[in-house]
């Protein structure tokens, strides 16, 4: 199904997916469990197709941000950013107000 509201991706996080997924469908967004300090952690896999049971987000150009079912439910309101922080890093920012908790690190969270 196509997501629309549900969770908000930004220009500069479209842009930098397009980039990173170039040559395929787009990327999948799934979270990992037994994963880091937290127990979680948010990972992207290249798509060659949209599965049936994929939500997804239209990054436009033909490509889109695909998401497990059982995972939107854990990112429903997240913000999906790409930014640069004050020494110049450059990352891929989910804020998600689902989360309960963060590592030290920032890599896993908790739910």
């Amino acid at each position: 199904m196509e997501l629309k509201n549900e969770i908000l991706v930004t220009d500069a996080a479209k842009a930098h997916l397009k980039k990173v997924g170039a040559g395929h469908k787009g990327l999948r967004l799934t979270i990992l469990g037994g994963k880091g300090c937290g127990g979680s952690e948010y990972e992207l896999n290249p798509v060659v197709e949209i599965e049936a049971g994929d939500d997804y987000i239209d990054l436009g150009e033909g490509m889109a941000l695909c998401i497990p079912s059982l995972d939107m439910l854990k990112l429903f309101g997240a913000k999906v950013d790409y930014i640069e922080d004050d020494l110049g890093n450059r990352r891929l920012d989910i804020s998600n107000p689902n989360e309960t908790g963060r590592c030290g690190c920032g890599k896993s969270v908790t739910f």
